[in-house]
């Protein structure tokens, strides 16, 4: 096969005046020559000459000599081919399917498409088109980012690639695309999800307390007609989206992390949807992008996600179906795979230290400096100044084990007396509970684990504490007896959601009761706790106060001469006892430490 070629010309100068020929490309052509390789090839091939002629490569250059290099346009091609990062896996004439790694771009790709064709061609005997004056990009189908792994339609015309278009806009392509994601993803979920309910959800959110979420659990499904309408996506987008998950992992710094696929339809940009429906779905891509979420520990741009898959229809073949595959990238698995491993070994070092703390640690002293909570402060033991069950990640409370996290309040001893006061009130086995400020759930839990035919409802304000409580509710097999539920202190009388399960027997609480003033005398005490279930307003008794005046609004959600049961603080009784002034106190009890620790109300006739 024959081609055109460039030529590269250099005038010998005073400072290279009589050296060798071959010495002079490797200093003054290596931006040509780029290796030796390529400098011998060209010698061989009788593409250099000096003053017009061919000559030896130990030919002594004099000063002036013009060194002419003629340069192959297939080389050039090869050379910048071999410094891109791209896998042809599906070709056909006039259109291919190029596997490019993350950091080569779109305009590489449309080039590189071309040009795998014409060095194939040239590797074969066959005749080809010259890459000089023949060779053109070709156009990208589907829109991809920079930094993600991805399968690319590349075509060869402007009207193929409105062909295609079309295909993608009609669901007649299907987009397979592997993520990382954050959370241990509910397939139960993400397999009823609509956008409607989508919409629905995010509107609930909104319009609640925003100072009780972080910024991450705020979703902004409200903005979603104006993201559709900018990146030029139907309205039927996320309603074509299946997510199957792959396998689930521990991790030490962000609790769970999902390896999914998601097929995308409708979707010329199918990984920006991916990525926009799972954060939606509050289980972000990792990843450092618009809608996802880093690894602490990951520092790689991008998202950790990858295209595996494409089926489409085939432009030379009217009517039939093309599926191209690709593998899982293995730096994604590597980081699922280092997860699991770290959060293995941080579990046996919290193990060991556990073991090391339960061979020193003291029992209890009932004499020992009490805290607000009216207990001993080494009810929590500490590990390097950091509470150990937050370290173990469970902790022990009346007989069982359960989950607890940062977002959780670890139970104490003396909250068991909260336990025993309601299980003292049942006299049938279908007894109705309600647990408010549910936390990890271990108060109605353990009330439900003694009283096998009872039934119970936990609400707490905060999502994360009832991802713990979940946990702990499928540890000990309690979900067909418990319910859990997003609810307030202020509202819980009046949820439609709560009163469908009641009306209870019993209400039980271990509110937040700490004053902000004595708060900052507890900080070595409570500062891993959340705030959100430690202090209060009013002194210590804003909950006390909401649940007052959400009980007074619908009574009914009590079954007639039902009981309200508050763990308080020490010191607590005397204002408690005021603000249910309208109930009758039928029972008090005292904890192990000798302090008053609970009150049971009657409802008022």
């Amino acid at each position: 096969m024959s081609h055109s070629t460039n030529a590269v010309e250099r005038i010998v100068d005073k400072q290279y005046a009589g050296i060798k020929l071959r010495n002079y490309l490797v200093r003054e052509f290596k931006d040509v020559l780029v290796v030796r390789a390529e400098m011998i090839a060209a010698l061989r091939q009788k593409r250099v000459f000096v003053n017009g002629e061919n000559t030896l490569d130990s030919h002594q250059l004099e000063l002036g000599d013009c060194v002419r290099v003629d340069i192959d346009p297939l080389q050039t091609i090869r050379r910048r081919l071999h410094t891109l990062d791209l896998e042809m896996r599906y070709s056909e004439p006039g259109m291919v399917v190029l596997l490019k790694a993350p950091g080569i771009s779109l305009p590489d790709v449309e080039w590189a498409a071309p040009a795998l064709q014409i060095v194939a061609r040239a590797d074969s005997t066959l005749s080809g088109p010259d890459p000089d004056t023949e060779f053109k990009p070709w156009f990208a189908v589907n829109r991809v980012e920079k930094g993600v792994r991805s399968l690319v339609i590349v075509v060869d015309s402007a009207d193929k690639q409105r062909v295609m278009i079309d295909h993608i806009n009609s669901g007649h392509v299907l987009f397979r695309i592997c993520a990382l994601c954050h959370g241990n993803v509910d397939q139960n979920a993400v397999d009823e999800s609509t956008t409607q309910s989508m919409k629905e959800a995010a509107s609930k959110v909104v319009h609640s307390d925003p100072h009780q979420l972080s910024v991450e659990e705020i979703p902004c499904m409200f903005e979603y007609d104006l993201w559709l309408q900018y990146n030029r996506l139907p309205p039927i987008v996320f309603d074509h989206i299946q997510v199957k998950v792959s396998k689930v992992t521990r991790s030490s710094t962000v609790g769970h992390l999902s390896l999914i696929e998601g097929t995308v339809a409708y979707a010329v940009n199918s990984s920006l949807v991916l990525r926009r429906y799972m954060y939606e779905m509050g289980y972000p891509i990792v990843g450092t992008q618009n809608h996802s979420r880093p690894l602490p520990n990951h520092r790689d741009k991008g998202a950790l996600l990858a295209f595996v898959g494409i089926t489409m229809p085939s432009l030379a073949r009217p009517g039939e179906s093309v599926v191209v595959s690709a593998d899982i990238p293995p730096k994604l698995l590597s980081v699922y795979e280092r997860e699991t491993k770290f959060y293995q070994q941080r579990r046996q070092k919290e193990r060991d230290e556990l073991r090391k703390i339960e061979s020193t640690a003291p029992s209890p002293d009932p004499s020992a400096e009490s805290t607000a909570f009216g207990t001993p402060a080494a009810d929590i033991e500490l590990v390097d100044g950091v509470p150990a069950a937050y370290i173990s990640g469970r902790k022990h409370f009346c007989g069982h084990v359960f989950h607890v996290t940062p977002d959780t309040l670890i139970p104490r001893p003396s909250t068991q007396t909260l336990v025993d006061a309601a299980i003292s009130l049942i006299d049938r086995p279908d007894v109705r509970i309600l647990d408010l400020g549910t936390g990890t759930g271990c108060i109605l839990m353990s009330i439900l684990l003694r009283t096998p035919g009872a039934h119970g409802v936990g609400i707490d304000i905060s999502l994360a504490a009832l991802g713990v409580a979940e946990q702990n509710r499928a540890l000990h097999n309690l979900e067909n007896q418990c319910v859990l539920l997003k609810g307030s202190f202020e509202s819980f009388a009046t949820d439609a959601d709560v009163i469908c399960h009641g009306p209870f027997d019993i209400i039980v609480c271990n509110p937040p009761y700490i004053s902000a003033k004595k708060a900052l005398g507890m900080r070595s005490v409570i500062e891993h706790e959340p705030s959100l279930a430690l202090i209060a307003d009013d002194g210590g008794y804003k909950a006390y106060e909401d649940i007052h005046i959400s009980l007074g609004s619908n009574l009914s959600v009590l079954r007639k001469g039902g009981y309200v049961a508050f763990e308080i603080g020490k010191g607590m009784e005397r204002s408690v006892r005021r603000i249910f002034s309208d109930w009758a106190e039928v029972a008090n009890h005292k904890d192990a430490y000798d302090f008053l620790r609970v009150l049971v109300f009657k409802q008022p006739e």
